[in-house]
């Protein structure tokens, strides 16, 4: 047996050990969702109800400012790189963003009025959709001119 051979056998063993590891890591992520609905099913008192609307407008603030982020991210790199993609991805995040803001603003009138409260959430999902599969369209176009995406908007003077 060569010195080559016996060094490669241990670094094969590890390899497939740090492959098999990484795979059960992936499944155990993927059913994370499904091990807590099993421990809410099994564990959880059904007539118990938790109802917090500051909680909830927090959470919504919170995911509204994500949004805002992940827009002007992607914003920047449509003005470097000039993908048409990027730019209809700019355009869904900030429509769900400015969509799904009123689903928080509305969590106090979820009694009164509860379609003011649900509406926004299926609305902001489907405006994105819409420009996300526009933007599949627009997949593989050559990039916009660099005077064409530092405009404002598109037809302007810039």
């Amino acid at each position: 047996m060569s010195a080559s051979a016996a060094l490669e056998e241990p670094g094969s063993m590890i390899r497939a050990v740090t492959k098999a590891y990484a795979s059960c890591l992936i499944v155990a992520f993927a059913l994370l969702p499904a091990y807590l609905i099993a421990y809410l099913f099994y564990f959880q008192d059904p007539a118990l109800k938790f109802e917090n609307h500051p909680f909830h407008e927090i959470a919504i603030a919170a995911a509204t400012i994500e949004g805002l982020f992940i827009t002007y991210v992607t914003w920047r790199c449509y003005q470097s790189s000039g993908e048409p993609l990027l730019r209809w991805l700019t355009l869904g995040f900030l429509g769900f963003v400015l969509v799904y803001a009123p689903h928080g603003a509305f969590t106090g009138m979820a009694h009164h009025n509860i379609w003011l409260f649900l509406l926004y959430g299926p609305a902001s999902r489907l405006v994105m959709a819409m420009l996300l599969f526009v933007g599949l369209l627009s997949f593989d176009k050559k990039p916009d001119d660099a005077k064409e995406r530092k405009k404002r908007r598109a037809g302007g003077d810039g």
